[in-house]
């Protein structure tokens, strides 16, 4: 049995969770849902990386920690393994790998469908094997010879890791007028998380200009890639939370949003999930509204306002400040 890969629900294998926080001294708290599943946790040891972003006359920074260090990250890659739910699949490919001194690093498996198929996606070093394009073929060249090593999977997909290029290029896409700059660590060495706290390096602190104790922080867990993203926010911001139920149509989000550039609400996150398919979602934000001088409850009476004249149920469930 061949199980397709665009027919495998991946999401729940994926996860990108924000949290808010503030600079102490040099130290950073983090959270516990953001460091659990990337292995920031007390004991371990971060590599980091720091970028420095100009566009139009504004700066502004980002520190980078990943697990995995940089002497091998170019060796590192996603590999997901679509197997059957049966007994002995996730040693198979455990197996598969270890005999080519392939090393497991972060990785999830999930049963899709049960006593049917499961997905196995996982971050390997190939560092003392060889590349991708290799394992690719030993895999495929074993399931056309029907070799009983692999009769419980079915399919092998090798993508590039994300973590080399957000250790070595930042967060910018090709052709963006965005300017990025490395801000490098005269060692290589990590940085232990202690205390549930990262400390960050001396070189790094004097390089973020105008940032200072007390500055609000943005951190983002990308287990896409592994790593966390800790970037200094505008100390005047103020932030809320906002969950709307909005018609599931072409053009809602855009009669939310629009209202709210209008009244000077710069928006830091969006999200949507379908509750109805053709007829309600959810819409989710987090948005700074120091440009709105009516503060948190005059924005909800505007927004409440504004969702009343639209045709379709638009609904404001919540609107409240993040305190942090």
């Amino acid at each position: 049995m061949f199980i397709k890969a665009e027919r495998i629900v991946r999401a729940g294998l994926n996860m990108r969770v924000h949290d808010f926080g503030r600079l102490r001294g040099s130290r950073v708290h983090i959270s516990e849902r953001l460091a659990a599943p990337l292995g920031l946790t007390e004991g371990s040891k971060a590599f980091t990386a720091m970028f420095r972003y100009d566009v139009e006359g504004k700066t502004s920074y980002e520190i980078v920690l990943s697990t995995f260090g940089p002497e091998n990250y170019r060796e590192i890659c996603v590999v997901t393994f679509y197997m059957l739910d049966a007994p002995g699949a996730c040693a198979q490919v455990a197996k598969f790998l270890g005999e080519r001194n392939i090393d497991i690093l972060n990785s999830a498996s999930l049963s899709m469908i049960s006593k049917v198929c499961m997905v196995w996606k996982m971050t390997v070093d190939l560092s003392y094997y060889g590349d991708s394009a290799a394992l690719r073929e030993e895999f495929d060249s074993l399931k056309r010879a029907r070799s009983p090593k692999l009769d419980k999977a079915d399919a092998i997909v090798v993508e590039a890791a994300n973590v080399s290029d957000r250790f070595t290029k930042g967060l910018v896409a090709p052709g963006s007028s965005v300017k990025v700059r490395s801000v490098r660590r005269a060692q290589k060495t990590p940085v232990p998380i202690a205390g549930g706290e990262l400390t960050i390096p001396d070189e790094y602190m004097r390089a973020m200009e105008g940032v200072r104790d007390g500055a609000p922080l943005m951190m983002l867990a990308d287990q896409d890639s592994w790593v966390l993203s800790i970037t200094p926010l505008d100390p005047s911001l103020r932030l809320v939370t906002a969950s709307l139920v909005i018609p599931d149509k072409p053009g809602a989000i855009y009669e939310v949003t629009r209202f709210l550039a209008e009244l000077g609400v710069n928006l830091l996150s969006v999200s949507t999930t379908v509750l109805v398919y053709y007829e309600r979602m959810s819409l989710s934000l987090v948005a700074d509204i120091n440009g709105h001088p009516d503060g948190a409850e005059g924005l909800r009476a505007r927004l409440n306002e504004h969702l009343k004249g639209l045709k379709g149920d638009f609904k404001l469930q919540s609107l409240e400040p993040i305190e942090f």
